[in-house]
């Protein structure tokens, strides 16, 4: 049964049900105007934006919630999806769509939004029932609610009614959501977390870091990347105070906004000791990097000696100290966007004239693939801080110093937060001796000659 109960000129009539049963609401057709009724699409799908906020460079971040939304439904049989804060219910349709949710459930507090999350779930519905099995087009397949999130998910967890995954797309530093996105979650669901705050991430307001995610963050190099690690460690804190387990299975990270993104599995049980969870160590003297567990704070130093760095040691925590991607996983994700056409086939790698969606959702994948090795210490080294701190006359490129890291026998990787830097185990003193080593082989060299003097080969 679709909750789009029938529509007329000039208004239609939709019937919500929202947590005190059902109520109908007339909403006129006039009251958008033709520009904001303007059709958008996302990965052919289409949907109207109207009065609501809508960024389409998150379109990214979507394909990869309804890749794994997908994965689940195929790996478990049911999906059921509540989306708290739908905006005009692009996320919402995707999941019905593209996903095939058996349900989804939309809500956005703003009521001016009712109308176009209706408009859109009754077109995602008709298009469900023209290309689903009948059976499925019959059922009960979504709902739209103009609650507040914290009240809609706790009434969740009252009434038992869990769910299969959990998306919460919020704005700065609000983690309200939460701990009721985590207590109205199946065992093995999926909760979608977002935030936007860059000033803690980036070590500018670390009192309400600590409020927010229980962590205090100082500035670091890499602090986009500390941006995740502190939303994860955020749910990581709240989890335990519910005796449940999370697990990043993907993180993402936007330059627009910024936008850190973390799709987390919950499952039950109290972590005995976590490693993942703990300090991250810069020193500002000279580069390096390290994770420190609870019980090893009292005993922070630095490889550039104790004398030199003290006062140099910056420390935030605590913290996600673990992949931010499960590796199989993502690889799943990687098989399934082939066989749905967003990315290349197996062996046919993107050109350069291929769709750009096509070309950057394959690329995050791969270095999202490359990233998720357990050895990977937190953080991420620049290629210029190593030829700033080294003096070199050139950088090296990238992919040549990982391709070296690696044969030196180190673990080395992209990062998918900066295109520039390197995710390796290591130390800043031996990548600056590395890096060197290549400058000097690339160095034009000097050949005597018959007369004695030296020429450039």
């Amino acid at each position: 049964m679709s909750f789009l109960a029938g529509h007329s000129h000039p208004a239609m009539v939709v019937q919500c049900r929202g947590i005190g049963g059902f109520s109908s609401m007339a909403l006129s057709a006039p009251c958008l105007s033709p520009v904001r009724m303007l059709a958008q699409e996302e990965r052919g799908v289409p949907f109207q934006v109207g009065p609501a906020f809508y960024r389409r460079q998150s379109s990214l971040a979507r394909d990869l919630g309804i890749l794994l939304a997908a994965l689940h439904r195929q790996q478990t049989g049911q999906l059921r999806v509540l989306d708290v804060m739908s905006g005009c219910g692009v996320r919402s349709v995707r999941y019905l769509l593209q996903a095939r949710a058996d349900f989804v459930w939309a809500n956005d507090a703003c009521n001016e939004l009712m109308e176009i999350l209706a408009l859109n779930l009754s077109q995602a519905q008709k298009a469900a029932t023209e290309d689903f099995e009948a059976r499925e087009a019959e059922l009960e397949r979504w709902r739209i609610s103009g609650e507040d999130a914290n009240k809609l998910l706790l009434g969740c967890a009252v009434r038992r009614e869990y769910y299969d995954l959990i998306d919460v797309d919020s704005f700065g530093s609000d983690t309200l959501c939460l701990g009721p996105a985590l207590a109205a979650v199946k065992h093995g669901g999926l909760v979608y977390l977002t935030s936007t705050d860059g000033f803690s991430a980036g070590g500018h307001r670390p009192h309400n870091a600590l409020a927010s995610y229980g962590g205090f963050v100082n500035p670091t190099p890499y602090a986009n990347e500390i941006g995740l690690r502190m939303l994860i460690g955020g749910a990581v804190r709240e989890a335990a105070t519910r005796n449940m387990k999370i697990v990043p299975v993907f993180s993402n990270y936007s330059y627009h906004g910024p936008v850190f993104r973390t799709m987390l599995r919950v499952e039950p049980g109290k972590w005995l000791r976590n490693r993942n969870y703990g300090f991250i160590v810069y020193c500002k003297l000279c580069g390096q990097s390290q994770d420190i567990q609870f019980e090893d704070l009292g005993e922070i130093a630095c490889r550039c000696s104790h004398v030199k760095a003290k006062g140099s040691l910056v420390v935030s925590g605590p913290l996600w100290l673990g992949p931010l991607h499960e590796t199989e996983h993502v690889k799943s994700m990687i098989e399934l966007a082939r066989q749905w056409g967003w990315i290349k086939a197996l062996g046919e790698r993107s050109r350069s004239d291929s769709p750009a969606d096509m070309r950057i959702l394959e690329q995050l994948l791969e270095v999202m693939v490359d990233e998720s090795q357990p050895s990977l210490p937190s953080g991420y080294i620049e290629m210029h801080e190593v030829g700033k701190r080294g003096k070199l006359q050139t950088t090296p490129r990238r992919n040549d110093f990982i391709q070296l890291l690696q044969q030196e026998g180190f673990v080395a990787s992209r990062s998918h937060v900066n295109a520039n830097a390197v995710k390796t185990n290591c130390p800043m003193d031996k990548c600056i001796e590395l890096a060197r080593s290549m400058n000097a082989s690339s160095q034009p060299r000097q050949v005597a000659t018959s007369n004695g003097t030296g020429s450039k080969c």
